[in-house]
């Protein structure tokens, strides 16, 4: 009889490695920035004010575009995102560099993405910055709902078990009409977006003391957020967290509390 040994020590590795990024503080919204070279009707601001009903063009139909963004102070930031609408079709490319004192350092490329589906890059360690340059390669109009940069939330790993992957939970509603004998005539279905839910079980008291109490604020002040739930994995979420089922961390232990997410959004 042949025995098969599976050496899963990689994979196993891998997963203690792993963990959840929540980003939604932007240091953008205060920043000065030039090089935006944007469309009168669609202006940089768009890009920055937490809707996805709004967006971001340069005046440009195609070519290449540098924005060079700079804070009066010194900020803390460890990723790059944005969100909505056409980079697919518009064929977007670029990079981010940040320049944390000693000149620009690529911390972010970017290419072949697809359309609405975000993308947040975590540079995999914290930057002191008061300066960043970004760069947007386009070959036809582009559109963009949402930038952001910040410090996200590295949670200690990845969710507990009971975990909903929002790529395979859809919000869609659909009408079914059949006729009085059954047949089937006609269905109507309505995109709704996506949904991930999430808890994370055993976090310490110390550590939801440094941003629940902002989360919570940008949540209830009905902000977006990114939520990407495997750091080794594409799969991120733009949404908002459903301010209904914001709960309360719980009590787990005089050390550690329990946590849940539930947000909405685009896939």
């Amino acid at each position: 009889m042949a025995i098969i040994v599976v050496d899963t020590t990689a994979q196993s590795i891998a997963a203690k490695n792993d963990f959840s990024l929540i980003a939604y503080d932007s240091i953008l919204p205060s920043s000065a920035y030039t090089g935006q070279n944007e469309d009168s009707n669609f202006t940089f601001l768009n890009a920055l004010d937490y809707r996805d009903n709004t967006k971001y063009s340069p005046s440009i139909d195609s070519g290449t575009i540098t924005i060079l963004f700079t804070q009066s102070n010194v900020e803390t930031i460890n990723y790059f995102a944005f969100a909505v609408h056409n980079s697919q079709d518009a064929g977007l490319s670029g990079m981010l560099e940040v320049d944390s004192g000693l000149g620009y350092e690529v911390v972010s490329e970017f290419a072949s993405l697809k359309n609405n589906k975000p993308f947040i890059s975590y540079f995999g360690k914290d930057l002191e910055s008061a300066k960043q340059r970004l760069t947007l390669n386009f070959t036809s109009k582009l559109y963009v709902g949402s930038i952001n940069m910040g410090k996200a939330i590295v949670m200690p790993r990845t969710p507990s078990i009971g975990f909903q992957p929002s790529k395979f939970a859809s919000l869609d509603t659909v009408e079914q009409f059949t006729t009085e004998g059954n047949n089937f005539l006609v269905g109507r279905r309505e995109k709704k977006g996506n949904q991930a839910k999430a808890s994370f079980r055993f976090i310490k008291f110390d550590y939801l003391d440094e941003w629940w109490g902002g989360f919570s604020d940008h949540v209830l002040d009905s902000k977006p957020i990114y939520f990407k739930w495997s750091k080794n994995k594409d799969e991120t979420i733009y949404g908002l967290q459903n301010w209904k089922n914001l709960t309360k961390p719980t009590y787990s232990s005089s050390l550690y509390a329990d946590i849940s997410l539930e947000i909405n959004g685009y896939i």
